[in-house]
Formats: structure tokens, sequence, C-alpha cells
């Protein structure tokens, strides 16, 4: 199955597959009229509903397929690009409170359940997503019904040289526009040859980030484990362990520290850190679907 057409750049799966399923993409515009874009794949009889949030200098492009797949097991699904990410206003890859991001996406499950009010809803965080769900599910956890992580970015695997991170912080003080390209390429990301050349042309892909974006990040994740002592609802943690980009002995922590009494956790041997782009991902899919079905109670 071809997943990546180049005439779709930073798309991950057929445009034409989602189009048949009550596919449709829109701006949603925020109170200081920023606008969001957001991708929906919705059922005819909404029941339970996924919200995807992306990782680090991605877009819901790249969901494409776990969305269409998802749909396939029942699911109404959303991805939604952040601000500054993708196809979404704001000033690509900065921030000045990361506090920002924490109502954005608090607008967006506002909105989808004002669209659905008898509906189940739940947010899947990946990587940055699943600091930034976090945060949420801690602060707002009585609009969810769940929430999952996808190899949440508690910690990580890079080391910048100690000048690097002295320079980004002191920038990051002073609220620094000042870009910093502070990642590699797609090699820890993924060992698909096809992903790999589509995240190599995508124009959506924001490598570059603002000191000041990478200190707020910085006290977000600092703040994580806190913030899970705080998380009540039932959550599903899911860690690749091929991942070479976050320490995995931190999201272990991570999910001991979650103070839901209803949580899960599931490995996949050999997968990478983003791993909506393995080849077969039928195994993810089918748990993150299953666990949704056994919580519609």
């Amino acid at each position: 199955m071809m997943r990546y057409d180049a005439k779709f750049p930073g798309i991950w799966g057929s445009r034409g597959a989602g189009e048949k399923q009550g596919y449709q993409e829109e701006y949603v515009t925020l109170p200081d009229q920023c606008q969001l874009f957001l991708r929906e794949w919705k059922q005819d009889t909404v029941g339970d509903i996924l919200l995807i949030l992306h990782g680090l200098g991605g877009h819901g492009g790249w969901y494409v397929d776990m969305a269409n797949e998802l749909f396939m097991r029942g699911l109404t699904v959303y991805t939604v690009d952040h601000r500054g990410f993708g196809n979404s206003k704001g000033e690509p890859g900065h921030i000045d409170l990361y506090q920002q991001y924490v109502r954005d996406i608090v607008q967006i499950i506002r909105e989808i359940k004002q669209r659905h009010p008898e509906a189940r809803l739940y947010i899947l965080g990946h990587s940055m997503g699943g600091i930034f769900a976090t945060h949420v599910a801690a602060a707002y956890g009585d609009l969810l019904n769940g929430v999952l992580f996808l190899n949440p970015w508690i910690q990580d695997t890079s080391r910048l040289a100690p000048g690097t991170t002295l320079s980004i912080l002191a920038g990051g003080l002073v609220k620094s526009r000042k870009r910093w390209r502070v990642g590699g390429g797609h090699e820890g990301m993924t060992t698909n040859a096809d992903a790999a050349r589509m995240l190599d042309e995508d124009p959506y892909w924001v490598r570059d980030l603002s000191a000041t974006f990478l200190l707020q990040i910085l006290r977000m994740r600092l703040a994580t484990l806190t913030k899970a002592k705080q998380v009540r609802i039932p959550a599903l943690v899911l860690q690749a362990e091929g991942d070479k980009v976050v320490v995995q002995a931190a999201t272990r922590k991570f999910y001991d520290t979650l103070a839901s009494s209803d949580k899960e956790w599931k490995t996949y041997p050999g997968w990478y850190h983003d791993t909506e782009f393995e080849d077969d991902r039928t195994q993810l899919d089918t748990d993150i679907a299953t666990w949704i079905e056994a919580h519609r109670s």
C-alpha cells in the first residue's frame, strides 16, 4: 500500500481513502483570532472521538494513515496542528508562554464537545503532544473520558553542547526569537524509507525553533511528573522499544507516577519513535481502538 504521494507533501496516508470516510479540513478561530488547522474523519453516528496531538516539529498530516485505520475501527478522529506548526497560524516554532498550547487544546476540545455533546472524547499525545496531553488531562480531566500517550517526550536522549544549552537558556529568558536546530533528521524517527522521503520533502516540518520556545517546552517537560500525579482519568501509555529519541525508563517512571487507578502499559518491540510510520502498525491501531471500546461505560 502506498502511503506517500509526492503530490501531497507532508501527508502520510491516502487522501482518497480519507475523502471517502467523512473526511474534511477546516480552520477553527480561537479567541485571540489565531486559526488552528483541524482534520476530521467523522462517523455517521459519532460515539467515540479521538483527538490526536502531534509531536515536536510535526503536524496532523503525519497521522492521516493512522486516522484512516482508526476510522475503519469505528472511531471519529480529529488531528490538530498546534499553533505555529503545520497549516496552523502563529509564528512558526515560537511561543511566549507554554500555557498557550494548553489553552488552545482545551478550546479545540470544547469545540468538539459542542459539536458532539453525547460522544465520548479521548486525546492521544505523541512525543511532545504527550507532554501537552498530560497538562490538559491534569487540569481539564473532567472534559475527557481518557488519555493516551504514545512515546511521550518525558526525557530525551540527545545532549547539546554546554555552550549551546546556556545560549538557548539565556535567550529564552529574554524572550529571544533566535532560531536553533537542536534535533537531527529522520534517522531517529523511523526506518521506513518511504516515510523518510516524505519527511525530507515535507515543507511543513518545523525544525528551527526559537530560544523562547525551547525554554518554555523545557519548563513544561520539567513539570510533567508533577502533573502526572494529578491525572486521574483512565490512561494508556504506549512505548516503542526501538525508540532512540526518548529515555524509555523515564516513560515508565511517568506511567508509574500517573494517579489514575485505571491505567495500562503497552510496549512494541523494535518500533521507532514515530510509530505512525511503521510498515505494519496493525497491533498499535488495534490496541488503541480496543482500549477505547473497553472504556465506553
